[in-house]
């Protein structure tokens, strides 16, 4: 191709680029300004409509043409002109904005000229501030259009094609609305539940529910069973009509269930109506049903599914002592011949229960205070039985707090309260926890629940004006000894004071006389202090001899016991420490005394367990031997405490050792 061939066609395309450069001003001049000015509907079309032909011919051959988009723009949200379609107007001016930056000069005339025939306050404005005030003219027009239709079709095609305008969120309100009105008008169920899964956050979703949940109840009520009460309560959960729907499903439920008169169908109105105002009549009807099976199989396998199921009531004490007393017969195979009022085995619902004590109360009746667990797998607590003369249980209750509380011993003072001492917090077999006491009213009602600044509680004494005395010690981690410790309580539990002994070892007993001195026994140490803590005396025993447990009778008369290097011994002391006598006991071990109680007629009962049998010794107040008896079973057994009792006789709190200890208690003279 010579030269001027090449030039010819350069002098074509400069010439093509002006004319294609020019052809939107001329639209704008020829077409579009003539139907902006035109009044009458047919000269309107007819220039928009050549102006949409010429404009659509230009984005052919440049479809970024910003002149273009715009004129289109223009045309299509004119409102006089017939086919007018605001959503391609939106469409069309977004494109002519984005690309405003190649308006030229004469494109910027053309452009004053065309704001100001829409509005003269329009003239001499920039073109930015002008491009965005049409924008806000065609977006309002869509706006409005959208709204003012009520159409779905509008609002999802709006929301599709303008996901960044500011009108968003309005535009889905109004869809949001449009079909909430569509739902309304159908009124079914489905409708309404339709429009809440399809649209969750509407601003209608809360009336939408109302309505649904209102027309499910009218259908509920007209159908009237059973099956569909629970159906709505199960599917409208939150529905203002569920309560009194469950209403009456509770007593259509337990109406039937009571017809059946068996334990699945009681059980199952039981989980499913768990706050139901006829809970306590299920409840009653459960215990009998379970009563009667119970009591037809007669077994202690029938007891313990009675106890597990049903831990409260008469008819769980009823079974309860019935498994006490074949329990207690079952123990009594192993046991010696002795002068028995009764042997009762306690087991809670076959669990683990293990260590405590027995107490007195004033009317003759015992508090056993053991350690057991509400559930397989829950932390251990304190589980109290309230027993009659008999050792029938006529109630227990299980008390504790977060971790696993260890039950150490019982006492009941002259106003029939109960104190309970040992360990709380701990985690059996890992956490070592903290001393506690807690004391609760004549009936049960917590008092106070205090820990104890010691590792552990072996012994307390609670004095007439209800102060408390507590012996026990702390374990030091550095050596792994033990400190000696004292602390005293007022009579709502507040510390009055405490005292650590430089000595090693624990405290492990404490005896109290009228005057308020208190006696300890802390194995080759004995002494005895006054209320404020201060020492009246004491005695250093030699090195081998172990003091483990203390008593005094009526006549003010010392016992303290233990084991020396030849066995066990018991001495008398008078209570200013003046030595009376020493007699040897027939205990040998391995094993401790453990508790020394007096009998009316100023006798010395020492007990304790070696090699896994309880021995009790039985002494008059001048040391002399009334009696000795042992007691074992075939998986050991432990003592846990004794009490005294009218007339000699002794009531003993034991645990059978075996993989799941049981709680044994019998009573007995000497």
């Amino acid at each position: 191709m010579n030269s001027r061939k090449i030039n010819i066609l350069i002098i074509f395309l400069l010439l093509s680029f002006i004319s294609l450069a020019q052809k939107p001003k001329k639209i704008y001049n020829n077409y579009l300004f003539k139907g902006l000015e035109a009044s009458a509907k047919a000269d309107i079309d007819k220039e928009f409509g050549k102006a949409i032909e010429d404009f659509d011919q230009v984005l052919l051959e440049e479809p970024e043409s910003a002149m273009a988009n715009l004129g289109l723009a223009i045309v299509y949200s004119y409102d006089k002109y017939s086919d007018k379609d605001y959503f391609k107007a939106l469409g069309y001016f977004q494109k002519a904005y984005e690309a405003q930056s190649q308006f030229s000069a004469d494109d910027k005339d053309v452009l004053n000229e065309l704001f100001a025939k829409q509005d003269r306050n329009r003239r001499n404005r920039t073109i930015i501030k002008n491009m965005d005030w049409q924008l806000q003219q065609v977006e309002d027009k869509l706006i409005k259009y959208v709204r003012e239709e009520n159409n779905t079709d509008y609002a999802k095609r709006f929301l599709k094609e303008f996901p960044d305008s500011k009108y968003y969120t309005n535009v889905s309100h109004i869809l949001n609305y449009i079909l909430f009105r569509e739902a309304e008008n159908k009124n079914t169920v489905a409708s309404f539940n339709q429009f809440l899964q399809d649209y969750p956050e509407a601003a209608q979703a809360d009336m939408a529910k109302k309505m649904r949940n209102k027309l499910a109840y009218k259908i509920t009520i007209s159908e009237g069973t059973l099956s569909s009460y629970r159906n709505f309560a199960e599917n409208y959960p939150e529905a203002s009509q569920v309560e009194e729907i469950k209403k009456l499903m509770e007593v259509m439920a337990f109406k039937e269930a009571s017809n059946k008169q068996t334990l699945e169908a009681i059980e199952r109105f039981m989980v499913d109506f768990p706050n139901s105002s006829k809970m306590s009549e299920a409840r009653a009807l459960k215990q009998k049903l379970l009563f009667e099976r119970a009591k037809s199989v007669n077994s202690i396998e029938a007891y313990n599914q009675f106890i597990a199921a049903c831990p409260e009531g008469k008819p769980y004490i009823d079974i309860f002592n019935l498994k006490a007393s074949v329990l207690g017969e079952e123990i009594l195979t192993d046991f010696p011949m002795e002068n028995y009022q009764f042997v009762k085995g306690f087991d809670n619902q076959q669990l683990n229960d293990f260590g405590g004590g027995i107490a007195k109360r004033p009317n003759g009746e015992l508090v056993v205070a053991t350690t057991s667990r509400k559930a397989e797998g829950e932390m251990y607590d304190s589980w109290l039985l309230g027993l009659d003369a008999s050792g029938k249980m006529i109630w227990n209750q299980l008390l504790g707090n977060r971790f696993d509380d260890i039950v150490n011993k019982v006492s009941i003072n002259s106003q029939n309260e109960i104190f309970v001492a040992g360990i709380t917090d701990a985690i059996v077999d890992s956490v070592p926890g903290q001393a506690w006491l807690y004391k609760l009213d004549a009936n049960g009602k917590n008092i106070f629940n205090q820990r104890i600044d010691m590792d552990e509680v072996l012994d307390f004494v609670v004095y007439p004006d209800n102060k408390i005395l507590i012996a026990g010690y702390s374990k030091n981690t550095s050596d792994s000894t033990f400190t000696p410790r004292l602390v005293k309580l007022n009579a709502n539990g507040k510390m009055l004071w405490s005292r650590a002994y430089s000595s090693k070892g624990k405290l492990y007993n404490l005896a109290g006389d009228a005057s308020g001195i208190t006696y300890v026994a802390a194995g080759n140490w004995i002494f005895a202090i006054n209320q404020a803590g201060y020492l009246e005396w004491d005695i250093l025993l030699d090195q081998d001899v172990k003091s483990s447990a203390v008593g005094i009778n009526g006549n003010n008369k010392l016992v303290f016991a233990g084991l020396n290097p030849t066995g066990g011994f018991a001495s008398a002391y008078t209570i200013n420490g003046e030595k009376i006598w020493e007699s040897p006991i027939g205990i040998s071990g391995n094993g401790n005394v453990e508790q020394i109680i007096t009998l009316p007629d100023n006798s010395f009962v020492i007990a304790g367990t070696f090699n896994n049998k309880i021995k009790v010794v039985h002494l008059d107040e001048t040391g002399n031997l009334k009696s000795e008896k042992e007691f074992s079973l075939p998986q050991g057994i432990k003592l846990n405490g004794l009490t005294a009792m009218d007339e000699n006789f002794v009531a003993i709190s034991a645990t059978r050792l075996s993989e799941k200890g049981d709680l044994v208690v019998f009573k007995m003279s000497l």
